[in-house]
């Protein structure tokens, strides 16, 4: 049996060990609660098409942060549906090295842009559409950063001629790209003007740099909601003030866009304006038909329509998707008296849009 001597030591030693554990947990426990305030969410999509890792990633599990990929890891697509399929398509990644996923994004983004004509186009867009997504979200968290505005002005200005010349793969690139389920809040503007670029190329009225002007417009129509809490983003229920706050996003984005970007005044008239078309802005009382100085012509009313219809059609998390046909249904009670032709054309693409 043990002396009593040894039982002493014994317990020492216990207690030693059981105090060691008590400050380890105390000192995890305190570590964890510094990762709440280092680390920032987002999304997994961020890191499609890149080769490595510029932070390192962070998983959230049972209240407790896990790092699942170190800095500068080898990443691909395979690697990034492995971790989809385990549940952390969103991940967390420390505030300092935000900044550096959007540099490595931005240079993808570029050497992208200078070749999508280079191989397959199909791919190139895809790869294309998913990079001005991802760094549309950067430049919503940092709306004065001249620097991230003009590459997605260029990146989008090439894609407007790219999709131009190339309505072959519209309806492939739309199907794969809502397969990444971007926020709708990024995925939405890119949308819009796909359709829109599908409407003029069949419209044949205008000219290669009206094109890209109204594509630009469309792109950059509502970069207004950056100014607008995210929170009120995904509510179901929304004050008559937050709608109000959301429908006046249309002036801020031209406060924004405003000596920035190389839109005539005609145009940033265009994103003012472009939800004079819409129930909530009747609903609101904010519908200018009766302002006797605006001209609410054929391009107000195609960029309006094409967003409009790209809303209703794409899933939102207060409501299902809604079917194209209901949402032309919609668009006829719009527009349909003041541009009946033009109402036709709009029906006719989605028709045969949906039809391939």
């Amino acid at each position: 049996m043990p002396s009593k001597r040894g039982n002493f030591r014994l317990g020492v030693r216990l207690k030693a060990i059981l105090s060691y554990d008590i400050k380890m947990s105390a000192y995890t426990l305190l570590e964890q609660n510094a990762l709440n305030f280092q680390l920032k969410p987002v999304s997994l999509r961020e890191f499609l098409f890149l080769n490595e890792t510029p932070c390192s990633l962070y998983a959230l599990e049972n209240g407790l942060y896990k790092i699942l990929l170190k800095k500068r890891s080898f990443i691909n697509s395979m690697i990034l549906k492995d971790l989809i399929n385990k549940g952390h398509a969103q991940v967390y990644i420390p505030h300092e090295d935000r900044v550096d996923l959007a540099i490595q994004q931005q240079e993808e983004l570029r050497k992208l842009t200078r070749s999508l004509s280079i191989g397959n186009l199909l791919d190139n867009g895809k790869k294309q559409l998913n990079l001005l997504t991802s760094h549309m979200s950067f430049l919503y968290e940092n709306p004065t950063n001249d620097q991230a505005l003009s590459l997605q002005y260029q990146s989008a200005r090439n894609l407007c001629h790219f999709l131009y010349q190339h309505p072959e793969i519209h309806e492939p690139l739309y199907r794969e790209f809502l397969k990444q389920k971007h926020h709708y809040i990024f995925a939405q503007p890119l949308l819009a003007s796909l359709f829109l670029v599908g409407i003029l190329k069949m419209a044949r009225l205008f000219s290669d740099k009206e094109v890209e002007s109204l594509f630009i417009t469309s792109y950059f129509k509502d970069i207004g909601m950056s100014a607008i809490p995210t929170v009120k983003y995904d509510q179901e229920e929304l004050s008559t003030e937050d709608k109000q706050l959301l429908a006046r996003h249309s002036k801020y984005s031209v406060q924004i866009l405003t000596g920035r970007l190389p839109l005539s005044p005609q145009y940033l008239k265009i994103i003012e304006n472009h939800h004079s078309f819409s129930l909530l802005t009747r609903e609101l009382g904010l519908d200018s038909s009766t302002d006797k100085t605006l001209v609410k012509g054929f391009e107000t009313m195609i960029i309006s329509t094409t967003d409009i219809i790209s809303a209703m059609i794409a899933e939102r998390p207060y409501r299902p998707s809604t079917p194209v046909f209901e949402a032309l249904e919609l668009v006829k009670v719009l527009i349909s008296d003041q541009f009946p032709h033009e109402f036709k054309l709009v029906v006719s693409y989605f028709r045969n849009f949906f039809r391939r």
